[in-house]
């Protein structure tokens, strides 16, 4: 009689098992990759991706990566307890030490080698996966005014906008395809805020006189089509009057402004600041934020401070005005 022991292979169906892996956190499924073909095929899918990062976000696990100042080094933040860095990573690409970040969205960040006008690199640091992206349409030391980055659900792919002064540049990360447009008439001199922020398939900037993310009566608002590939006007919020300043974020998924009545005196000790989220049937009134630093008037507070999260318990999670400070308000 043999005492070999038979084994018998347990056939998960895969809507399942693409269920269970998606609750799991990225570093699990790194080394679960390894596990058979069909499991790394999963996990490797960008449909699987995006359903992961969603699951994250609901299940509370969303974190925050810092660039460690003038260095291609990282860390992961906790977002609900953001005094505690979870692991350090160094960014995988020789060649690319200390590289410029451009944006970030959906757990993806876009990144431009330094004295290198023309080379991206879109980079997935929970995976570690890269992709460079090379613009075709540019010379050699032609700089980007402003940048963005989305994701479109009708094609699934991901979207990067680089806006220059004449022209701008819209590349499908799937097949790395450029397209060049240059209807800018809209900008009429006016500088966009360097940075879009990315929310529901759209890309939003601030257009400004001078190069400040503010957005007020005189300011445009402007945000990209992901249906259509165009930049196109977003009407500036009734609430925001002549004295009023605010600044373009997302916050719960939404877009977000926050700021209101600037008080330029330095010594202010009460700062006020309004934050208001795009809902579907229009701009809904958040909170009134007062338990913020006191240590800088509130056109610098407002100008240099970014919301990043809204906790569970309706606490905002801010990168303040200094180097990589992160507070509570």
């Amino acid at each position: 009689m043999s005492n070999k022991k038979s084994h018998k292979s347990i056939n998960i169906p895969c809507d399942i098992l693409f269920c269970i892996l998606s609750r799991l956190r990225a570093k699990s499924l790194l080394r679960f990759r390894s596990v058979s073909k069909p499991w790394n095929a999963i996990i490797s899918d960008k449909g699987f991706k995006k359903a992961q990062c969603d699951q994250s976000k609901e299940l509370g696990r969303e974190k925050l990566l810092l660039q460690i100042y003038y260095s291609d080094k990282f860390e992961f933040i906790n977002l609900e307890n953001p005094q505690f860095a979870i692991e350090k990573q160094q960014f995988p690409l020789k060649g690319f030490e200390r590289a410029n970040v451009l944006c970030s969205y959906d757990g993806l960040v876009l990144l431009k080698k330094r004295r290198a006008y023309k080379t991206f690199v879109l980079w997935n640091p929970s995976t570690r996966q890269c992709q460079t992206l090379e613009c075709p349409y540019l010379s050699s030391y032609t700089c980007s005014r402003s940048c963005g980055l989305c994701y479109d659900s009708t094609a699934d792919d991901y979207k990067v906008i680089l806006i220059y002064t004449s022209f701008y540049t819209v590349c499908s990360v799937n097949s790395n395809d450029w397209k060049k447009k240059e209807n800018l008439h809209m900008l009429e001199q006016r500088v966009p805020s360097l940075c879009g922020i990315s929310t529901e398939g759209c890309v939003f900037w601030s257009l400004n006189r001078a190069p400040d993310p503010f957005v007020s009566t005189t300011s445009k608002v402007i945000y990209f089509d992901v249906k259509s590939d165009e930049l196109k006007e977003f009407p500036v919020p009734n609430f925001v009057g002549d004295n009023d300043l605010f600044q373009l974020a997302t916050l719960k998924g939404s877009l977000c402004l926050y700021g209101g009545k600037i008080n330029n005196d330095i010594y202010c000790k009460d700062l006020e600041v309004d934050m208001w989220i795009m809902k579907q049937d229009g701009w809904k009134w958040l909170m009134k934020l007062r338990d913020v630093p006191a240590e800088f008037c509130e056109s610098y507070f407002v100008k240099y401070s970014r919301p990043l999260h809204y906790t569970r318990n309706g606490k905002i999670v801010f990168q303040g005005p200094k180097i990589a400070r992160l507070y509570i308000a």
